[in-house]
């Protein structure tokens, strides 16, 4: 999962480094008035912004939500008291996280709204018998465990997240790159033959088709099993 967070005060950009610990991928806005140019981009699974960038960047929780399209918006906030939670609910917020709650606890949160949000229930996700643990950042197929590195797993979180869409190159870059250092298009090639040719063991379970000029496109053996969210 990639997480677009705000990094406008320090308790925040803390929050962001302990985020990118467990492994998140996380593209940092760390000026408010640059939060307009990286929503709606489809590029994050969760926007996660703190009350004070709303009031710098001049913009309504509701207008963020509406930037951000499909992707939950999470506003934090330090001791947020039951009226403002409720109000900040009814503008368009998926959740109000309290910022003096643990950081497992936060964790916790905002991976079952990123979770919900594709429609899971559980960090379980299964094509088959192809088994991506979304905690744990590991695929297997047939219980064996698929000897991925860190961008890779990437690459096939994102795409298996979403069966059947067509996923363009851009967007597929930006989400394992989060729009810096975005190497030269060839490296995606080499990365997406990597995990062919780890799924071309089990091709029943799992494939990703090329679309000529276009991207790609992950096509499962049936829909997740995994108990998905009402």
């Amino acid at each position: 999962m990639r997480y677009l967070v705000t990094e406008t005060s320090w308790t925040m950009i803390a929050l962001a480094r302990a985020l990118e610990e467990t492994g998140t991928l996380i593209t940092s806005v760390e000026a408010a008035d640059l939060l307009d140019s990286y929503l709606g981009t489809g590029a994050s699974d969760l926007i996660l912004l703190d009350e004070s960038t709303l009031a710098q960047n001049g913009l309504s929780l509701g207008e963020v939500c509406r930037m951000a399209g499909p992707a939950p918006v999470v506003l934090a906030v330090t001791g947020p008291r039951p009226q403002e939670v409720s109000a900040w609910l009814g503008a368009g917020a998926t959740d109000v996280l309290d910022l003096g709650s643990s950081q497992d606890e936060i964790g916790a949160r905002l991976g079952a709204v990123a979770r919900r949000a594709h429609g899971l229930a559980t960090p379980v996700l299964r094509h088959g018998g192809l088994v991506i643990d979304l905690h744990h950042r590991r695929a297997l197929a047939c219980e064996v465990a698929l000897p991925l590195s860190p961008k890779v797993y990437a690459i096939l979180e994102y795409i298996a997240l979403r069966p059947g869409q067509l996923i363009t190159r851009d967007a597929l870059l930006a989400h394992v790159y989060g729009f810096e250092d975005e190497p030269d298009g060839r490296v995606l090639d080499v990365y997406v033959c990597t995990l062919r040719s780890h799924l071309a063991r089990w091709p029943s379970h799992a494939r990703i088709e090329t679309v000529r000029g276009a991207g790609f496109r992950f096509v499962a053996q049936a829909a997740s099993a995994t108990a998905r969210a009402a």
